[in-house]
């Protein structure tokens, strides 16, 4: 349900080519990049990666300039990149790790391996490019060949399933020795995603929460205040701004499970229990969730419904659509494309109901259990993940601005972390409700496959909500319970 069908086992070149300079221009996340390559029938594996909001205070109708270049402060503790590990000692010979991943191509990812080679002359680092959406399945052959590159950049939601299949080293020695990585650093819905039976396989270095992106002009000309605060407000504004050929509210089918996550965190419901055998996503709360979500159909436009949520933009751009949920990815994507609509656009946290809650997503680094020279591939992912190259990794440098929110606490309290592009503030803000899409069993991408095309159909209105809940936690449940 969802997918954009394919003939035969070929799928679109030019479609795939897209994608993937998308990707490279930084105009997408990795989780849309994921998503989008789900919607264009591609590997099983990467389309069940789970992929990738605002303080009102902080960010509704307050949007500043960024921070000029002459009084830019840099962010994140500058420690001494070059003795990060001084327990560790350096190769004494000249030795050549690899390291896979589809940003070895952007600007800052070249700069921080140029720094690295200087401090490090007996370290080379190689990269090897793979496309988002074939990571998990190379990875996974190469690790069954075993030829798998020393150190690895993926999504964070893959971590647990290659840490369960003694795929990957167990960090934690690494980390006690360091002087730049902090398990108590990191915010806890990435550093979950990261941990398997309690020890560190990922190093989180990237994230985005989830929030409501709305059009300021549509809400006055309706006479609505502000963005709404509750589900019965987002209902009645939803209803109120479609009229007319527009539309209140957007659903993508082909990523129904991942936008649905907030509602039912937010109603109290959960995706699995604790110790992640048991399906509770169709649980009371789960279906009312549901219910609720696939209701806000009739508020959404018809044809975006099979669409996914980077192509949905155009629809917001040009007011078709009046809210849209999304990742502080949308953000940077309407600054770049859509100047023209600035100032009649703002964000807000998503509409609460029980709790508050929102997804968080990112990527991590990782060392194949196969690889050679550990210690040399540590000191590399060690070196990304000091405090300052993360911050310049995610929130930019002067005249480069990011979109994205570094996962430790100490660079989100940093009194300069919003300097380069105050719309994060709230993003960021809003991470202290995030919940990781990386649930705790290495099985659940299969599941959410199911989840993803039953909430389709509802969305459809081929079923009902609460069917389709039971119908993918049976097909969830007989996945979770294999040998």
């Amino acid at each position: 349900m969802g997918r954009i069908r394919t003939t035969g086992d070929s799928v679109d070149g030019r479609l795939v080519a897209e994608l993937r300079a998308a990707a490279v221009a930084g105009r997408i996340s990795r989780r849309e990049v994921a998503w989008r390559a789900f919607a264009l029938g591609l590997s099983g594996a990467a389309t069940g990666a789970l992929l990738g909001a605002t303080s009102r205070s902080a960010v509704a109708g307050t949007r500043q300039e960024a921070t000029p270049a002459a009084e830019f402060v840099p962010i994140g503790e500058q420690l001494d990149l070059a003795n990060l590990s001084p327990e560790i000692p350096e190769p004494t010979e000249p030795v050549t790790i690899t390291f896979a991943s589809w940003v070895n191509e952007s600007e800052m990812m070249v700069r921080l391996h140029d720094e690295f080679q200087a401090l490090h002359p007996n370290i080379t680092v190689e990269f090897q490019g793979v496309p988002a959406e074939e990571m998990n399945d190379r990875l996974t052959t190469q690790v069954a060949g075993g030829n798998p590159p020393d150190a690895v950049f993926l999504d964070q939601s893959a971590v647990v399933d290659f840490a369960s299949r003694n795929a990957f080293v167990d960090l934690t020695p690494y980390v006690e020795k360091s002087l730049a990585v902090k398990r108590e650093d990191y915010v806890d819905a990435f550093l979950n995603a990261s941990l398997w039976e309690d020890r560190m396989y990922g190093l989180p270095f990237d994230g985005e929460s989830t929030g409501l992106f709305y059009r300021t002009d549509l809400f006055e000309a309706a006479g609505i205040a502000g963005p709404p605060t509750t589900w019965e407000e987002l209902q009645a504004a939803a209803e109120a701004l479609t009229a007319d050929g527009q539309y209140g509210y957007i659903l993508f089918a082909p990523e129904a499970a991942y936008y649905w996550y907030p509602y039912l965190w937010q109603n109290g419901g959960e995706l699995l229990s604790e110790d992640g055998t048991q399906i509770l996503f169709n649980s009371d709360a789960g279906k009312e969730a549901a219910e609720f979500y696939v209701g806000l159909a009739q508020y959404s436009p018809p044809d975006f419904l099979n669409s996914n949520s980077y192509d949905g933009r155009v629809a917001f751009a040009t007011g078709q659509v009046a809210m849209y949920v999304a990742g502080a990815w949308f953000a940077s994507v309407l600054q770049s494309e859509f100047p023209d609509i600035d100032g009649k656009w703002d964000a807000a946290p998503l509409p609460q109901k029980e709790r508050c809650a929102t997804t968080v997503a990112g990527d991590a680094l990782a060392l194949p259990a196969l690889g050679q020279n550990q210690d040399a591939a540590w000191k590399w992912i060690e070196f990304l993940s000091a405090p300052q190259n993360m911050a310049r990794w995610t929130l930019g440098e002067p005249g480069n601005a990011g979109s994205l929110l570094p996962p430790r606490t100490s660079l989100l309290e940093d009194p300069h972390v919003f300097d380069l592009n105050p719309i994060l503030e709230g993003f960021a803000e809003q991470m202290e409700c995030g919940i990781t899409n990386a649930a705790p069993n290495p099985r659940y991408g299969e599941v959410e496959i199911a989840l993803n095309d039953a909430l389709g159909l509802a969305i459809y209105g081929e079923v009902d909500a609460a069917t389709a809940l039971d119908e993918a936690a049976l097909t969830g449940q007989e996945i979770l319970d294999r040998p």
